[in-house]
């Protein structure tokens, strides 16, 4: 078998490319900090977000779904130290979708590596104090998102990855969040 010049040019500039940097984990930052003291007895989840299976719904393919994640950082950050009331942590959205990307076209196409999907997460978190009798006292609202792209070369490890850190970022700036607005608008229960 015969291989003409251009096939051999083609094979050789694809061992030579460059290999796909790969973002380095920034861990979850707000794991220092010490969980927030609530004046209530408890602290509940309701998942309002239901996670579809269906493309273009990827959550559920993340090493960690988005959905775990803040339940997560109710465990961690949300510490109920009192003897009336309760706080409701409401999940309203928990979503990473996947959006595939026009590549190359053309011979070019045989020298490109092109970015091949795009991933756009969003979380959506609600904390709400209720009084013994189930009456609302306040609320603080809070949501996070970010968007990140993946090379069409990348392994599945690398492209989990590439998931990790895009999901330790939206966590990160959602707990910033979260932390200010309990802080301002639940002040009245924290101790």
């Amino acid at each position: 078998m015969r291989f003409t010049p251009l096939i051999c040019l083609a094979l050789f500039l694809a061992a030579c490319s460059p290999s796909a940097q790969l973002p380095a984990p920034i861990g979850l930052a707000y794991l220092i900090n010490k969980p927030i003291s609530l004046n209530v007895t408890r602290v509940e989840v309701v998942k309002k977000y239901q996670s579809s299976s269906k493309f273009p719904h990827v959550e559920n393919d993340l090493p960690v779904p988005p959905v775990a994640m803040i339940q997560q950082w109710v465990q961690d950050r949300l510490l109920p130290v009192g003897k009336t009331g309760y706080a409701v942590v409401t999940i309203e959205e928990a979503s990473v979708i996947e959006t595939p990307l026009q590549g190359t076209a053309g011979l070019r196409r045989m020298f490109t590596v092109d970015q091949s999907e795009q991933y756009d997460a969003k979380m959506f978190v609600k904390i709400e104090i209720f009084d013994d009798a189930g009456n609302p006292k306040c609320f603080a609202y809070a949501r996070a998102q970010g968007s990140r792209t993946v090379a069409e070369n990348l392994t599945l490890g690398q492209r989990r990855k590439v998931w990790i850190v895009m999901m330790e970022k939206i966590m990160n700036n959602l707990d910033e969040e979260l932390e200010r607005n309990v802080r301002s608008y639940l002040s009245a229960y924290i101790y």
